[in-house]
């Protein structure tokens, strides 16, 4: 189908059973016509779809609640290009941009930034105090703050959201 007739609008139920999910579905779509718009449609909270607008997998969100009006609005806009979007993503939007200050403000110092590195490299902790020249409890008290400032549990989250966030 995707093929043979090009579609200018996409109104995909999120469940589309048969064995692919409309997010599966939306994703094909994006890949055969580029062009088209895609309305992702959900009895579910419309927020919790939100990063698919932001990865560019759909071009909205649309409950399955919404007045006539709306989904009429939406997908009038859809064919002239456009997206309208709710306050609620725009809430979306800044709680995301807080996030993203948040973690650039975060830093580590030298010293937690070294054990960070030796446990991604493998040491354990008494391999890093013997290079450091410490005691061992020294390594997990270090650890143990970097797990609390990255809001980790274990060495390897801490290791990966730290690469992430590039402060190793």
């Amino acid at each position: 189908m995707l093929e043979k007739t090009k579609y200018d609008v996409f109104l995909i139920d999120i469940n589309l059973g048969n064995g692919i999910s409309g997010i599966e579905f939306a994703e094909q779509v994006r890949m055969k016509q580029l062009e088209a718009s895609i309305i992702l449609y959900t009895g579910e909270l419309v927020e919790n779809y939100y990063s698919l607008i932001i990865e560019q997998k759909v071009d909205n969100i649309l409950s399955k609640t919404a007045t006539r009006d709306t989904l009429l609005n939406t997908i009038y806009a859809a064919v002239h290009n456009k997206v309208l979007i709710s306050k609620n993503f725009i809430y979306y939007i800044n709680r995301q941009l807080d996030k993203t200050t948040v973690e650039k403000k975060l830093r580590l110092n030298a010293r937690q930034k070294q054990i960070l590195e030796m446990v991604g490299e493998g040491y354990t902790n008494k391999g890093i105090a013997s290079e450091l020249d410490v005691v061992e409890r020294t390594v997990e008290n270090n650890l143990s703050q970097i797990y609390n400032l990255l809001n980790v549990e274990t060495r390897i989250e801490a290791v990966i959201k730290a690469k992430e966030w590039e402060l190793i």
